[in-house]
C-alpha cells in the first residue's frame, strides 16, 4: 500500500509541475492538462516500478513494520563474520588505525610545470 501511496505523491507533484510550467509557458490548457497526465502516468509507473525493484532486492522494506525489519534482521546467518571476536592484545585496535605508508606532501616532491616558449623566450618554470 505505501508503493501506491508514493507512486500517487509524486506522480500528482509531477503532473502539478507540467500543468503550472504549460500555463506559465503560455501553452493551451488542453496541451497543459494533455502533458500533465502523461506526465502523472509515467511518473507514478516508475515511481512504482522503482519501489517495487528496491523491495524486490531487498534493499528497502516500504511495507513492512519495524518489528517485522528487526526480525528478518535477526533471521540473517552470517557464517564469515564473526562479531564476538575480541582482540587479545590491548594496542591492536590503535595499531589498526594507524597509517602505514603516509607521507605528507613536499615541494620538492612536487613537479613543476614549464610554460611554453612565446616569442623566442625560454621556457620558464611556474611559479609556485
Amino acid at each position: 500500500m505505501f508503493k501506491l501511496g508514493m507512486a500517487l505523491v509524486f506522480s500528482v507533484i509531477a503532473a502539478l509541475v507540467v500543468f503550472l510550467t504549460g500555463m506559465i509557458g503560455d501553452a493551451r490548457v488542453t496541451t497543459a492538462l494533455l502533458r500533465s497526465f502523461i506526465a502523472f502516468l509515467c511518473a507514478g509507473v516508475f515511481t512504482y516500478l522503482v519501489t517495487f525493484i528496491l523491495e524486490a532486492k531487498g534493499w528497502a522494506a516500504f511495507d513492512k513494520m519495524p518489528e517485522e525489519r528487526m526480525q528478518d534482521m535477526r533471521n540473517y546467518e552470517a557464517e564469515d563474520i564473526d562479531f564476538d571476536a575480541v582482540e587479545e592484545e590491548p594496542g591492536a585496535a590503535k595499531e589498526f588505525a594507524e597509517p602505514t605508508h603516509f607521507q605528507p606532501i613536499s615541494e620538492e616532491s612536487l613537479i613543476h610545470m614549464k610554460t611554453p616558449p612565446a616569442d623566442g623566450d625560454e621556457g620558464a618554470p611556474a611559479p609556485a
